[in-house]
């Protein structure tokens, strides 16, 4: 039958106008939409250059070699059997490293296997899932991150093996003893926080201001720092708990939990290492579906956020700019050691914390989808493959036995440290050389010790005294680093005197004493030292045949910013010592070669994170963010996506919505824009804008109830 030309001029044109109403009522809805994460408004709509990998892909070829028996070659295979009765593996967090297994390793690899649809009840033959209780401390009640570990030194290293753990009993629900051990979790981090609540105070609420907490004593733990984000990781188990068992106590935990973060000072960020971002997710829930009223924007602020002295963690948050011509915005780790030091494991746990938010408060859409597009394309810095052999630590092993560049190293800085050591041993005056030479002091804790040892020798009036020199660059903020010890020899009130020159007789510039078994000792070089440096040792005063002492010397080198960058490494290759000035400049020293790499499983196993979260689209740049995949123990839901599109042009974007009639309502603009679709359908995305779209079966009636949009009986917005 041949059609109405008139008529069909007018439906196209009345179906265009609807088209840009719609689009005019989303730019509204965006453009309305006040900065709530600001950290965000600093990292560019595209990143630059763009490189996304495939992380569903990068998350099955890691497990593929993570947990292969068979695998052959240096430090492989990654995974063997802990004994003969095979109910447990052993895997390393290094590649080359001691493969005693760590929750957070092992944990976070079975979870990610998880997220790319994997079954880890029986991958490769093996039951995965089932091996995870081996963290279980039956006596404590809570899971450990060491087999047979104990709770006490550290409420990172402590609670993140339980969020784990929870993750896990949500992907694979139905089993009443994973249940049991849940409810005890629960219950132990419940005791936890009234153990931790001030009863002489009004509002009574925990302090978690401690360095951990000893279950089997029931008492906090100091160590000399606080990790009050322990907080976070709280609020978010036990909502998590009170939506699985509706016990009261467990709500109650995660309301105290919250309201500690939010009446926290905002410039003493709770922030440690890991936990935070839970708490504000935990947040956005509650208030979304218990009405409460919790400052979501001050706990985001806390997870992005970096502050100075004081903090529980200064300089730590979600960094921003371009590195060496590289936008790495997005990542996370400290925003001011050596001007950057990101990590995978944080920056995966970022994105799989925090992406859910974008589901319950549309607000935050935008930005999560901006940031979460910046972090999933610098994420590639951490792997091996994105530099040459310069731009890494671990350049060999990797080339030779991961060609698909699949383990991550556990960090990559913006700069790489540098180290000049000793050249020469210049002069010795009233002691003697009884072991090694300067050669000995290049490397730390070298096995067996290689160490320069130094004895005093009598002489009346005058001390002992050695000179080095040391080639330096001509740069700034050059910092010498001497791990040495006295050894006593009865030589009373003696010590060991360093100082400085520009030529080898000086004058020399004291800078540090030695006096027993210290810490390594740090000096910055003066200004005026060019590129020869002279380091002088001196005793204190004169020895006595009866009464000599020795120096010997690990380590001592002059470590500084080096021209290359970024630079892939992590903490294993690289002795660290310490941060000064104000935690911006890493003090290190270099340790002997040895099987042990920078490349770190307890990292890459969380990748699976952004490898159930993000896909790439028809159209470059604009991904497309599972929501679901780690809003954990969420209510029944539909499957919600989220978009954003970095361009500064309309764009035109496909989506699959599968084989059945649906209808797709966009949760910012709180409309249906397509209705009866199957397949692959296309919707527009105007610029610098985010959608956030339910996939519902076709039909199916939109209703609005208190600050709920349901279709059917199912929620698909939260009014806030």
């Amino acid at each position: 039958m041949k059609l109405n030309t008139k008529l069909t001029r007018v439906a196209v044109a009345l179906a265009g106008l609807v088209t840009v109403a719609l689009l005019s009522q989303l730019r509204a809805a965006n453009q309305s939409r006040p900065a709530k994460i600001d950290r965000v408004s600093r990292m560019p709509n595209m990143p630059q250059p763009y490189a996304m990998r495939d992380w569903a892909q990068v998350t099955r070829d890691y497990l593929d070699l993570a947990f292969d028996f068979e695998r052959r070659g240096q430090s492989l295979p990654l995974v063997s059997w802990l004994d003969e009765s095979r109910k447990m593996v052993s895997l390393p967090s290094y590649v080359g490293g001691a493969h005693d297994p760590e929750a957070i390793n092992y944990l976070g690899a079975v979870i990610s296997g998880s997220q790319v649809g994997l079954d880890m009840r029986n991958y490769r033959g093996q039951d995965w899932v089932a091996m995870s209780t081996s963290f279980f401390n039956a006596d404590e009640g809570v899971y450990v991150n060491a087999l047979g570990g104990q709770t006490g030194k550290s409420f990172w290293y402590d609670i993140l093996p339980n969020v784990l753990a929870f993750q896990l009993n949500s992907l694979y629900p139905g089993d009443s003893a994973q249940d049991q051990r849940a409810l005890s979790v629960a219950e132990k981090w419940n005791q936890v926080s009234d153990a931790l609540c001030d009863k002489s105070t009004s509002n009574q609420l925990p302090n978690f201001d401690h360095t951990g907490f000893r279950l089997s004593a029931m008492q906090p733990s100091e160590m000399g720092w606080i990790e009050p984000e322990a907080a976070a990781g709280i609020a978010w188990l036990e909502y998590m708990a009170w939506t699985r068992f509706k016990d009261p106590r467990f709500f109650r935990t995660a309301d105290l939990a919250i309201r500690t973060l939010i009446e926290r000072n905002a410039e003493r960020s709770p922030l440690y290492e890991v936990l935070m971002p839970y708490g504000a997710l935990a947040a956005v829930r509650m208030n979304c579906e218990q009405h409460r009223n919790y400052d979501v924007d001050k706990l985001l602020a806390f997870s992005f956020d970096p502050h100075g002295r004081p903090q529980a963690r200064p300089g730590w948050g979600v960094i921003v700019g371009r590195w060496n011509g590289l936008d790495a915005a997005g990542l996370v780790g400290s925003t001011t050691d050596g001007e950057g030091y990101a990590f995978a494991m944080n920056t995966f746990q970022w994105a799989g914390a925090l992406a859910p938010i974008a589901r319950y408060d549309t607000r935050y859409a935008h930005d999560i989808g901006k940031w979460i597009l910046n972090l999933a394309n610098a994420a590639r810095l951490f792997y091996p493959a994105t530099f040459d052999a310069d731009h890494q630590s671990s350049f060999a092993w990797s080339h030779a036995h991961d060609p698909k560049s699949v383990i991550a190293y556990e960090g990559v800085r913006k700069w790489k440290r540098g180290a000049s050591t000793a050249s020469a041993d210049v002069s010795t005056t009233n002691g003697k050389l009884i072991k090694g030479s300067y050669a000995s002091t290049r490397l730390r804790n070298e096995s067996p010790p290689d160490m320069e040892v130094f004895e005093e020798t009598a002489s009346g009036k005058e001390r002992f005294e050695h000179i080095w020199e040391v080639n330096v660059p001509e740069i700034a903020d050059r910092w010498l680093i001497v791990d040495a010890k006295r050894i006593d020899g009865g030589h009373a009130n003696n010590e060991f005197q360093f100082s400085l020159a520009c030529q080898s007789d000086g004058p020399f510039k004291p800078v540090f004493s030695v006096s027993n078994s210290e810490p390594s000792h740090v000096a910055a070089l003066p200004p005026e030292i060019g590129k020869r440096l002279y380091i002088k040792v001196a005793s204190a005063s004169p020895a006595s045949e009866e009464a000599r002492d020795q120096l010997a010397i690990d380590a001592m080198a002059v470590t500084y910013r080096d021209t290359i960058g970024p630079f892939a490494q992590g903490d294993a290759v690289v002795s660290f010592i310490d941060l000064i000035r104000d935690a911006t400049v890493p003090i290190v020293l270099y340790r002997p070669p040895s099987p042990a790499t920078d490349l770190g499983l307890y990292g890459s196993s969380h990748v699976g994170i952004l490898g159930g979260i993000v896909r790439e689209t028809n159209v470059q740049g604009i991904l497309q963010l599972d929501l679901l995949k780690t809003d954990y123990f969420h209510d029944h839901a539909l499957p919600t996506y989220l978009y954003y599109n970095p361009h500064a042009t309309t764009e035109s974007v496909e989506i699959d919505v599968g084989h059945e009639l649906k209808d797709v309502y966009d949760a910012i603009a709180d409309e249906v824009i397509l209705r009866n679709v199957r397949g692959k359908v296309r919707f527009t995305m105007p610029e610098d804008a985010a959608r956030v779209l339910v996939l519902a079966p076709a039909g199916g009636e939109l209703r609005h109830d208190g600050n709920r949009t349901l279709i059917g009986e199912i929620v698909v917005r939260y009014a806030n």
